[in-house]
């Protein structure tokens, strides 16, 4: 494969001296190919908060390599039919991350680099060794085997012709995988998962700043909150009490608090910290967030509360709370569209106040962006007025 990479280098090279001023061109040239290669990765694991938390490890990955990172779409799981794939572009701005670290969107590279250095024939899977064990025979690459990771690679018409097995981590330096895996030999890099960590390594929180959204999403986001929120001040919360949620809450209780990640856990008891990961802090009673929600909105003089959920908003339940307490707040969710989590996200971050679900990936999405922007974040089933200072002033 890489003889063939190299040669088309060579080839465009010459041709750009002997044409300096060609007209039009239809051909992959040298002032797109990146010479030091390319890494691809399924976003295999986990919804949209798990995929950002890999997307931020393997840009990481990707600098540390020196290779251009191939931006794959996000997964939308829908169990009743095939999944959909919304692309990095549709939802963030390209330009903002290629101040981090050099990226192409996938179908762009599939459809005008791979067909010259990564063609049908010559595509190889990059495995980790363990992986073996979940193959038919014990000794090859699962790499399409089952959902997503099959309808993924399908999704581009991507095959694999052989695999190779790898031992290293992605904690390890870039010298010891280019020895291991030299560029001219290994010019594109498919891996079957991500080379990343969920959660999120600590180091790689603030890679966060550069995921900015794109135009379409940021008029979405201001025409919602001119509509709904223009009253003043608003507090964001996102709430976790779904069926799924809930039974992994269990293993919590069922252990009387964990010391160890829980997904998301880091992001509000620390990466090294020996402070007990609670049931409470995984999924609080109604009454905790209750209690929590209007001691913040006292404190604020909040006029809005934003509720995004992945089940029950508690509209009824924050209302009469609030008409109870002699409290004129509006409580707003998104009608019914809780599905459009983009726009959730969003309104979260651009929120005066915010709470979040300590373990919950998709509250780590927008306590990491509120943290490069200043902003304070709060947790439930946590002391919310000591939270304010604690959280803000954390470093990324």
């Amino acid at each position: 494969m890489t003889s063939s990479v190299y040669s088309i280098l060579l080839t465009t090279t010459l041709l750009a001296i002997l044409l300096p001023h060609p007209t039009t061109t239809t051909t992959t040239t040298t002032s797109n190919i990146d010479r030091n290669g390319y890494i691809l990765y399924c976003p295999c694991m986990g919804r949209l908060g798990n995929q950002v938390d890999h997307l931020l490890g393997s840009l990481a990955f990707a600098k540390k390599l020196n290779r251009t990172l191939v931006l794959p779409p996000f997964i939308a799981y829908n169990y009743h039919s095939d999944n959909n794939y919304v692309a990095y572009g549709d939802w963030f701005d390209i330009g903002a991350l290629l101040r981090y670290h050099r990226v192409i969107p996938m179908r762009e590279f599939m459809e005008e680099l791979a067909p010259s250095i990564w063609p049908p024939g010559e595509r190889v899977v990059y495995c980790h060794q363990g992986a073996a064990g979940r193959s038919e025979d014990g000794k090859s690459c699962p790499a399409k085997v089952g959902s997503p990771f099959g309808p993924f690679w399908d999704n581009f018409s991507i095959d694999f012709d052989r695999f190779k097995f790898f031992q290293l981590s992605f904690h390890q330096n870039a010298a010891m995988w280019e020895a291991t895996f030299p560029t001219r030999e290994n010019f594109v890099m498919a891996f079957m998962g991500a080379m990343a960590s969920y959660p999120v390594q600590e180091e790689h929180r603030q890679i966060q700043a550069f995921l900015e959204w794109s135009q379409p999403i940021q008029q979405r986001r201001d025409d919602f909150i001119e509509r709904r929120l223009k009253r003043g001040p608003y507090l964001a919360i996102h709430l976790r009490n779904g069926m799924d949620w809930k039974r992994a809450c269990e293993h919590v209780l069922r252990s009387n608090g964990v010391h160890y990640n829980f997904m998301s856990s880091p992001q509000c008891i620390g990466y090294r910290s020996k402070r007990t990961f609670t049931h409470a802090m995984c999924i609080p009673s109604e009454k905790m967030i209750e209690n929590d929600v209007l001691s913040l909105v006292q404190k604020q003089n909040i006029s809005s509360l934003f509720v995004a959920t992945d089940n029950n908003p508690m509209v009824e339940q924050f209302r009469r709370l609030f008409d109870e307490n002699g409290l004129d707040v509006e409580v707003v969710e998104m009608s019914g569209a809780r599905s459009a989590v983009e726009l959730d996200l969003a309104v979260m971050i651009a929120a005066d106040e915010f709470i979040g679900t300590c373990a919950s990936s998709i509250s780590a999405f927008v306590v990491r962006k509120r943290l490069t922007m200043g902003k304070s974040n709060h947790f439930f089933g946590m002391d919310v007025v000591e939270q304010r200072h604690t959280i803000r002033h954390a470093e990324m």
